[in-house]
């Protein structure tokens, strides 16, 4: 099935739930499928858009633009989620590279739209979500007329769905192709491994068209409601927990942190939480039990790829809290198990399973695979190899399944001839009381090569001796892991879903990255 097919059979289910709110708008089920039906009929028959051209909303998080996703989608054309954080000339540089045909925007990016007109030659319709221009249509206008059933094709479960950019965190963009399988299967993973009913609602509060979105496609597949913020606000995310009685959110790390840092986290009323999924990068086992601490048994973590999407690997409450209460230390230190829908194996660069406890790449099989690299057929056979999907993280599965990620292959450093991965040591330094956020990297070293070099953000009015740090990392990780330099930065720089940008931070000291795909040797 379409994802848009899971909103539909949720319409027919339960169509008194409300399925999206925002700060201007709401809808019941009942009131958003012809809404959604409306706006396939107007770009297929209006707009003449054939099967399979492709569509971009670009907006912040609202619901009509959400609705238009799921317009996209029953209409068979193809999604590019654009993030509305980006810079213009990025995104300008995605519309002419997967030669987006359809840009439905939100009024509040007029003037980058204003330059995406003037450089992307490929965008023939451009439709306004909540008002006319002079040079764009309203989309109420527009679908005012339209049929309210759109009746679809046999749907294909191997045609494109969607397409999209991969972060970008460690170098150039990559396309990524999903199709109605992959997709299918990922919604699949979400209902079978996460806490997500009819009767929930989902705080939105990372940009939409991200793991945040990915997320919400999934619990209005179960005919669950999104509630929708316009960004990661610790205050509005606050109230909406405590008033509106929220039952799951999405959080890559940093937001989790700035909730635990927030002074009235531990005054609001968070008994109505069912789960907290957190991705997007490791959370520190100091975290993660102070967020256990604080908002109870209903932390998540989840890991996936743009390649492969979330959750092939799930954490969840079972997993690490004892009879007793008490956590299990070793299990919040890894990512948890493969959901049941995932294989997930370690690999050597021979293409070999390792056994138990070996270090190696986390190579998957999952219905929830990418088809392809947008139009790179090379870098699709290279991470495709030995028959399984190269996730170019390196991990640890022990002898009960649970996979501990050590770090990224590109993010290796070697120091003295040690290959060293940093996760280890960030996630050491993200426990420490006094930082908010850390990114460890290999800077230039005239004898080693690389020395490890620690770069803090530390929270608001705190401060702490960088030998400390050192010490810490000695006694606890060794010598050869240990930070050479800790320096302090106000701020470190985040992409817009809240990852932080290694690849800045690296360039700030005058050194390019050098990718290893395929180590000789893993060692300490």
């Amino acid at each position: 099935m379409r994802f848009s097919d899971y909103f539909d059979a949720a319409a027919s289910r339960c169509p008194n739930n409300l399925v999206l709110i925002d700060d201007n708008d709401s809808y019941t089920y009942k009131e958003a499928k012809p809404y959604v039906h409306k706006i396939a009929n107007t770009l297929r028959t209006k707009c003449g858009l054939l099967v399979g051209q492709k569509v971009a909303v670009y907006s912040p998080n609202k619901a009509k633009a959400f609705l238009s996703v799921l317009g996209t989608n029953r209409a068979d054309l193809v999604w590019f989620p654009v993030n509305a954080g980006n810079a213009i000339e990025t995104n300008i540089e995605l519309f002419n590279f997967f030669e987006i045909d359809c840009l439905i925007f939100d009024s509040s990016l007029d003037e980058n739209v204003a330059k995406v007109r003037q450089q992307c030659p490929t965008i023939k319709h451009f439709i306004c979500l909540d008002r006319s221009t002079e040079e764009s249509a309203f989309m109420d206008d527009l679908v005012v007329d339209a049929a309210d059933e759109y009746v679809s094709e046999k749907v294909d479960p191997m045609a494109m769905a969607i397409v999209m950019a991969t972060g970008g965190t460690t170098g150039p963009s990559k396309g990524v192709v999903h199709n109605h399988k992959s997709f299918e299967c990922f919604i699949s993973n979400i209902m079978l491994s996460l806490p997500v009913d009819e009767n929930d609602t989902n705080l939105v509060v990372a940009p939409m068209t991200h793991a945040a979105g990915m997320f919400g496609l999934g619990c209005i597949a179960a005919g669950g409601c999104l509630r929708m913020l316009p960004g990661f606000i610790p205050d509005s995310v606050i109230e909406a927990i405590d008033i509106h009685k929220i039952q799951s959110i999405f959080l890559p790390p940093l937001a989790l942190y700035g909730l635990l840092a927030h002074p009235r986290i531990k005054d609001i009323d968070t008994s109505s939480l069912k789960a907290i999924v957190i991705g997007a990068s490791p959370v520190s086992p100091e975290r993660y039990s102070e967020a256990t601490a604080v908002f109870g048994p209903v932390m998540y973590e989840v890991y996936g790829q743009t390649e492969n999407l979330f959750p092939v690997i799930v954490k969840s409450p079972k997993d690490y809290i004892n009879e007793d209460g008490s956590l299990n230390m070793d299990v919040l230190r890894s990512a948890g198990r493969a959901t049941k829908h995932a294989h997930i194996e370690i690999m050597d660069p021979q293409g070999n399973i390792l056994p138990s406890g070996e270090k190696g790449e986390i190579v998957v099989r999952c219905g929830s695979v990418m088809n392809c690299y947008y139009n790179n057929p090379e870098a699709t056979a290279e991470v495709s190899k030995f028959g399984r999907h190269h996730t170019t993280d390196v991990g640890i599965k022990d002898e009960r399944g649970f996979i501990t990620i050590v770090d990224r292959l590109k993010d290796m450093i070697i120091s003295g001839g040690f290959n060293v991965y940093p996760v280890e040591i960030e996630n050491l330094i993200n426990g420490i009381d006094e930082v908010m956020v850390s990114t460890v990297i290999g800077t230039p070293h005239e004898k080693w090569g690389e020395q490890i070099t620690a770069v803090i953000e530390l929270k608001p009015g705190k401060t702490i001796e960088p030998e400390k740090i050192k010490v810490l990392c000695k006694e606890t990780l060794g010598s050869i892991k240990a930070p050479k330099e800790v320096i302090f930065w106000d701020k470190i720089p985040l992409s817009s879903v809240g990852k932080v940008l290694k690849e800045k931070c690296v360039k700030h000291f005058g050194r390019i990255r050098i990718v290893r795909f395929n180590p000789i040797k893993i060692n300490a």
